[in-house]
């Protein structure tokens, strides 16, 4: 069960960052087009600066969910079986408690803003635009907690992901490099 939420987060993580940043070259685009014919849109700076950080903020969500941020793998994995258990609790508390937090105060800016719009889209409100830092906050949540139990067994059976993800592309690659020199012989 939990496997399956986590693959649909996923999922659906991958297909919001891409839409967006399909969205944000066709806004810079359209944008470029139009200041080039010298009928420049008020609109088109803004909403490209919102759709990047929209991007960051569900891709560094989609890299949560996947492991895959900047880590102390070496350090975690040099440690006897106790001290790994310990710093991957204590790793774990600080994350949550510090994205727990983000959310919250996210989720209270949230209310300051009222009923302020965008700049030059009056009719966006800007709590609307501003929701992703409340909202990638949860999905990081939700993400590190989907993922808890599988990085526990790694971190209980001394398995670097990082390590075992090299061993797999080194022997890919040298399956590949077998397959090529068959296919030269």
């Amino acid at each position: 069960m939990t496997a399956r939420l986590t693959r649909l987060l996923d999922v659906a993580l991958q297909a919001a960052t891409i839409l967006m940043i399909v969205t944000l070259a066709c806004v810079v685009l359209l944008g470029v087009a139009f200041r080039y014919s010298g009928n420049s849109l008020i609109w088109y700076d803004e909403v490209a600066v919102l759709l990047l950080a929209w991007i960051t903020f569900t891709g560094a969500a989609l890299a949560g969910l996947r492991n895959a941020h900047l880590g102390f793998s070496g350090l975690l994995f040099g440690l006897p079986l106790a001290g790994r258990l310990t710093l991957f609790w204590i790793c774990e508390a600080i994350f949550l408690a510090t994205f727990a937090i983000t959310a919250w105060a996210g989720w209270a800016i949230l209310e300051i803003f009222g009923n302020e719009t965008m700049t030059t889209l009056r009719f966006v409100p800007r709590s609307l635009v501003q929701s992703i830092l409340p909202v990638s906050a949860a999905l990081m949540i939700v993400g590190r907690l989907l993922t808890m139990v599988e990085r526990l067994s790694d971190v209980r059976a001394g398995r670097d992901p990082e390590s075992v993800e090299i061993e797999h592309e080194i022997a890919r690659a040298e399956t590949e490099l077998s397959r090529l020199k068959a296919e030269q012989s």
